[in-house]
């Protein structure tokens, strides 16, 4: 069957909100590709129209999450332009903080990322996929914030402060005041 494409838009979009929810929930390993046609209400045979493999499909959803976490982390940098660079950062790193949390898409993350860019060709990885290093890179470039000790140890400290995400049930209800005092005390050391 064709699909127009206003049906294939539509499908893929499907497809893609469909394989996040399933990458929160079950994992990309427990996931399959007919699972993921069925929800979305299109033959097994049909996927391979949108998408050359399942780890393809988990890819995209894994580039579309780290557009939005720098989408996030771009808006609050540009509404705190008037603020000192420490605080500028901080409400940064926080938004994307908040974001990873309200999604849940830390699980994903932390859970499959690596495994899934082992499984990928490495023409698409060279050609796609940008390591946070370099996002994070970018964002200071643009803000003109120039760490202290360096974008590697920035970077690192950034992805750090992002991994107390997942231990927030751990922490408990202090979680937010915990977060906030470890990311304002990392982003005055790392921008003074």
């Amino acid at each position: 069957m064709a699909f127009t494409d206003y049906e294939t838009e539509q499908l893929r979009k499907a497809l893609l909100k469909e394989t996040r929810h399933c990458a929160v929930t079950l994992g990309m390993k427990k996931t399959s590709v007919d699972q993921l046609t069925k929800a979305v209400g299109i033959a097994k045979g049909s996927f391979y129209k949108f998408y050359e493999s399942k780890e393809m499909l988990f890819f995209a959803v894994l580039e579309n999450i780290h557009s939005e976490l720098y989408r996030v982390a771009d808006h609050a940098l540009s509404e705190a332009d008037s603020l000192p660079p420490p605080e500028r950062a901080a409400k940064a790193v926080l938004a994307v903080c908040r974001r990873l949390s309200d999604t849940g898409d830390m699980v994903f993350i932390e859970n499959d990322a690596k495994l899934l860019l082992q499984r990928l060709p490495e023409d698409v990885k060279n050609v796609h996929y940008h390591d946070d290093e370099t996002h994070i890179r970018q964002l200071l470039e643009k803000y003109d914030l120039v760490p202290n000790r360096g974008i590697s140890l920035a970077a690192a400290t950034v992805w750090g402060l992002i991994l107390t995400v997942s231990h927030k049930e751990q922490i408990g209800e202090l979680y937010p005041q915990v977060l906030e005092m470890l990311v304002y005390g990392a982003c005055r050391e790392l921008f003074k």
